[in-house]
């Protein structure tokens, strides 16, 4: 399915960041294919110019999973959320690794920095956490499982995701009496997501780690109040304490490549919701 005028580019899984990869990719030249669930979402991924692909993670027979020839494959598989059972995950993976691990592809897989630990302090590069298939965190496993099969995949350690209709502030909105309000943020537009990933293709990186998040960190009861001002919503209320905490370094992207964010400070995010 390879096309002979472009390279090819099977996005596993076409969520929020996926679908708009996707879209992305075919514009600047990609061939796309995208994997879902459910066949009802066929039209919408083709309205995104993403030729679509049924595809169920975990299978019930790995040998049962059937994809199309690509150059790149870029692995966007939700985790599912933090209070719900995560132990698909690392299966899911897993399986996944086996049938790409017969080809020759790129592999990108979509990680989270909640593998450096939700209660960590200080800054965080990519040399604290290391992928391993027996941890008991499920994407720290994840990771594992990939590498194990894959030590040349590259994983982008992706933090929490902004763009024109995602934003924290929308769940925070008038809540009182939050934690750790002068804690770093750790937050990236979906843009600098999707440029970094760009930037991984064009390049044919191999064998890395990377973090993705915004250079900036504005504590919390800096940036949420202010954006709920922006959005018209009640503000929260956080309470001091925090300011030792967790804050995710992409200085090794940026020294790399010499990459630059095009949303560098989430205070300056505009999103429209």
């Amino acid at each position: 399915m390879k096309s002979d005028k472009t390279k090819a580019v099977l996005i596993i899984g076409c969520g929020w960041t996926g679908k708009k990869l996707g879209q992305y990719l075919n514009y600047k030249g990609y061939t796309v294919f995208g994997t879902t669930r459910s066949q009802s979402n066929f039209p919408d991924l083709r309205e995104h110019s993403i030729e679509p692909v049924q595809l169920e993670l975990p299978a019930n027979d790995p040998s049962d999973i059937t994809l199309p020839e690509a150059d790149t494959v870029v692995v966007s598989i939700s985790p599912g959320s933090r209070q719900g059972d995560r132990s698909h995950y690392p299966k899911a993976i897993a399986q996944l690794a086996r049938v790409l691990g017969d080809d020759n592809a790129q592999v990108l897989m979509y990680s989270s920095s909640s593998v450096y630990g939700r209660d960590a302090t200080g800054v965080k590069t990519e040399e604290d956490a290391t992928p391993d298939a027996a941890n008991d965190h499920a994407i720290l496993a994840a990771e594992g499982e990939l590498r194990a099969q894959m030590p040349e995949a590259v994983i982008l350690r992706l933090t929490g995701l902004c763009g024109d209709d995602r934003h924290p502030i929308t769940y925070l909105a008038g809540k009182t009496e939050l934690k750790n309000g002068d804690a770093p943020v750790n937050l990236v537009h979906r843009e600098d997501i999707i440029r970094a990933t760009e930037l991984m293709i064009e390049e044919n990186v191999h064998g890395e780690i990377f973090n993705v998040c915004s250079p900036e960190h504005p504590a919390k009861k800096k940036i949420y109040p202010a954006m709920a001002k922006k959005l018209n919503l009640e503000p929260p209320v956080y309470q001091d304490g925090g300011a030792d905490g967790k804050v995710v370094s992409p200085q090794k992207l940026m020294d790399t490549f010499n990459f630059e964010f095009v949303h560098p400070d989430p205070m300056e995010f505009s999103p429209k919701i």
